[in-house]
């Protein structure tokens, strides 16, 4: 069957209603040789625990409905996103504030992708620190953000 991004995500946060801070990040279902394997990556304001990942498989695993599809026949993966993984959300850009970013956007005005410092963020703009200097982006014009590791 073909369910939408929207259904499918729809069903997720159903599962998430009672995990306090916790946000859905992403989320893909695939097709897989024994069913689906669904993949769910979740975080919060505050980080992320394994206990609460591992509620949150449970609760997919007892809560989440799709039409036609027959849960036992999934495999659920519930995970926190890695530091590799692309930051979008503007609250994820507020938890992140301080570290080091590699930002690309669709904004004119400065270069891009633009190496910055978060320093804070809301719904409707990014605060960078730019080589001492501060920059304000549109957070309709960020595309993502990806965290620039130091070794």
């Amino acid at each position: 069957m073909n369910w939408t991004d929207e259904e499918i995500k729809a069903g997720i946060e159903h599962c998430l209603q009672d995990a306090d801070d916790i946000f859905l990040v992403d989320v893909k279902l695939n097709a897989s040789r024994r069913g689906y394997q669904l993949i769910v990556k979740c975080d919060s304001d505050s980080g992320i625990t394994i206990d609460q990942l591992a509620r949150i498989n449970r609760s997919i695993h007892n809560n989440f409905i799709l039409p036609g599809l027959d849960i036992e026949k999934v495999s659920v993966e519930v995970t926190s996103p890695g530091a590799g993984f692309p930051v979008k959300l503007p609250r994820h850009f507020n938890r992140l504030a301080g570290h080091s970013m590699k930002i690309e956007h669709r904004s004119d005005t400065v270069q891009n992708p633009l190496d910055a410092e978060i320093i804070s963020a809301s719904p409707e703009s990014l605060l960078l620190k730019v080589n001492e200097e501060e920059v304000a982006l549109d957070m309709a014009d960020v595309v993502q953000g990806k965290v620039n590791m130091r070794w």
